[in-house]
């Protein structure tokens, strides 16, 4: 691969992203005022009652924070008047924030508890009896819809921190590929011949069935794609190691094989070490960084959603997917360090086991493949930019969605608390007042719904959009690395080498011939005819001719070998840039999930406040009727 600055900038492009702590998503970080103190501390270090940690995983955190909306839902099962609900929502959510933390969810349920005991709902109270809190009473908990975070199948799924005991069903369908005798004895990096397609890629002959029609083939080379394995990896449930050296495992899941195993950020690392070695030529993918030190959940997330794409790369190459090693990874249930230390891996490149090549090969290489590579590689620089640019501004987006449905969600808190301050008038049979109170319920529920609708539509645009630009990008980056390693491969011309000791050698094998026949002529004439004086002449050139002929025949086969391995590359290339291309469709397919998941939004949108609209013009409207 390429050298250890290059690698750790790749691996930086393909893991950046706009941290989910972003406070204001209009702008610069606001100050948080009223909240200037930190709620994430304040009940540190102290034993909590189960529930609290329960609360805050059903309600789904993503980079170890929760929505605003997901956390009203479980206030709202605490059975605390709405005036209560807002008022310990506005002592711990600063009205910038979108999301809040795992310590102030526990000082949030923490306050519902002490109003659930009549207690004063002050952080002052609560500091004064964090020793002993009291436990929050949440009847419906687990019953309620926080809405689905699952990733669509074609991008690829991830989960957050989970704190439940997640099952780990272990096995696999497809024996060791290494342990295997036929295997064994394949010549090579122990996979066997290259299949079938790759005579025409990067479509399988196999799994694509031939057909006359263009635009039908054209169909099925799409649904190819769409019917390629999904790879989800979530957290498993405890960090292994002790102190500052504990690691996180995680739960690599395969759709289509129906497995899973749990790895480590070192095993996708060693492998990715092996394939760029077997596999120097193939569009690679980049794995998110390494980080020294106790990570953060914020940290974490990023890199399963980067470990996600990176695996997700792989399943979907026509070729790295079938690779011994990559299929082991997604099979092996044993723990991956002690599988290896039972196996041989071996790291021969790729085209050592496809020598010798057939004589048309070369032929299905089109003649304008370099103008096409080089025309790649001047388009990916800007390319590469612009997919960041999309990427930082939609994740913006997606923020601010987010922020909105926050909005909504302390709007409504705010009215349904207002509906029950208002219920009574000062005026004893006042009708209207209480007409307009209970309209205030109405509203508020439809915001509230307003608020679960645009929630949802920043999930999908996180699952849409944000993880399938970023998708591409890491794509684009892998294509612009693997030009570059074959211009470096292009630096050091072993052929041309090759050739120039070749004409040396027979250069100097030619002087040597005439020489040697020069000093038998010569010892001949000057020994009259002594026969043996004669071939000790000869003798003195024979060792350096036949160590001159042997040099040229090795030479000369060495080229050939470096000949085929060129026909190899770039027949290698335009299979890698034909699937490349190929990939472009899945652009498409993203644009049109986005685009129908934001008509579905907006007609629900629609919808609620269609629907509202007949309450409010019901509401009383006559000025006399406050009279």
């Amino acid at each position: 691969m390429n050298s250890v600055e290059e690698q750790t900038d790749a691996m930086a492009a393909s893991f950046s992203a706009t941290p989910y702590e972003v406070n204001d998503p209009w702008g610069q970080t606001t100050a948080r005022g009223l909240h200037s103190l930190d709620l994430s501390n304040v009940l540190s270090g102290i034993p909590l009652p189960g529930i609290y940690t329960t609360a805050f995983d059903l309600a789904q955190p993503v980079g170890g924070k929760i929505s605003v909306s997901a956390l009203n839902k479980v206030l709202g099962v605490s059975g605390l008047p709405p005036s209560t609900v807002d008022k310990i929502m506005n002592i711990v959510v600063p009205p910038t924030r979108s999301r809040v933390t795992k310590g102030e969810c526990s000082v949030t349920l923490a306050l519902v508890a002490m109003a659930q005991k009549s207690m004063d709902l002050t952080i002052e109270n609560l500091t004064a009896h964090k020793e002993d809190l009291p436990v929050p009473h949440l009847p419906g908990l687990e019953a309620i819809d926080f809405g689905s975070v699952a990733d669509s199948a074609l991008y690829g799924a991830t989960s957050s921190l989970p704190r439940h005991h997640h099952p780990v069903h272990v096995g696999s369908s497809v024996s060791d590929p290494w342990r295997s005798s036929t295997i064994l004895t394949t010549k090579g990096n122990g996979y066997p011949p290259a299949p079938s397609y790759l005579a025409s890629p990067p479509i399988s002959s196999s799994e694509l069935p031939q057909c006359a029609d263009p635009e039908a083939t054209r169909k099925e080379m799409y649904q190819w794609f769409l019917n390629l394995d999904t790879i989800k990896i979530t957290f498993a449930p405890e960090k292994e190691g002790i102190f500052l050296f504990k690691h996180v495992n995680y739960i690599v899941e395969s759709k289509n094989r129906q497995t899973t195993v749990v790895r480590r950020y070192s095993d996708f690392w060693w492998m990715l070490e092996v394939l760029s070695k077997r596999f120097p030529f193939r569009i690679l993918p980049n794995l998110p960084p390494k980080r020294l030190g106790v990570a953060d959940e914020a940290f974490l997330e990023r890199r399963i959603r980067g470990l996600t794409r990176f695996m997700n790369a792989l399943i979907r190459h026509p070729v790295l997917r079938n690779d011994p090693l990559v299929v082991s990874f997604l099979t092996e249930p044993v723990e991956l360090a002690i599988w290896r230390k039972d196996v041989v891996i071996s790291t021969e490149d790729e085209f050592t086991t496809r020598l010798p090549i057939s004589e048309t090969l070369s032929k299905q290489i089109p003649m304008t493949l370099d103008l096409e590579l080089e025309a790649v590689k001047r388009r990916l620089p800007a390319s590469i930019e612009y997919y960041r640019s999309m990427v930082h501004v939609l994740d913006r987006i997606q923020k601010r969605t987010e922020a909105n449905a926050a909005d909504y969600t302390r709007f409504s808190l705010a009215l349904t608390a207002l509906a029950d301050c208002e219920r009574k008038c000062h005026i004893e049979d006042c009708y209207n007042c209480g007409q307009l109170s209970e309209g205030y319920n109405k509203i508020g529920s439809h915001f509230s719904r307003a608020s679960n609708l645009v929630e949802e539509e920043a999930r999908a645009t996180q699952r849409a959009m944000v993880e399938s630009l970023k998708r591409h990008r890491d794509l684009l980056v892998s294509v612009r690395e693997l030009l570059q390693r074959r211009d470096q491969s292009r630096e050091g011309n072993v052929a041309e080498m090759l050739k120039k000791r070749i004409a040396s050698n027979e250069a100097k094998l030619k002087t040597l011939r005439t020489s040697a026949a020069n000093a038998v002529a010569a010892a001949a004439s000057s020994a009259n005819g002594n026969s043996v004086d004669s071939s000790s002449s000869a003798s003195i050139y024979d060792s350096q001719i036949e160590k001159a002929i042997n040099n040229i025949n090795s030479d000369r086969a060495e080229l050939r070998v470096q000949e085929q391995r060129a026909v190899l590359l770039q027949h290698t290339l335009w299979m890698e840039i034909t699937y490349f291309h190929k990939s472009h469709a899945l652009i498409a397919t993203m644009y049109q999930t986005f685009v129908h998941g934001q008509m579905k939004t907006s007609q629900s949108l629609h919808d609620n406040w269609k629907s509202l609209s007949p309450i409010v013009h019901d509401m009383p409207m006559e000025v006399n009727g406050f009279n």
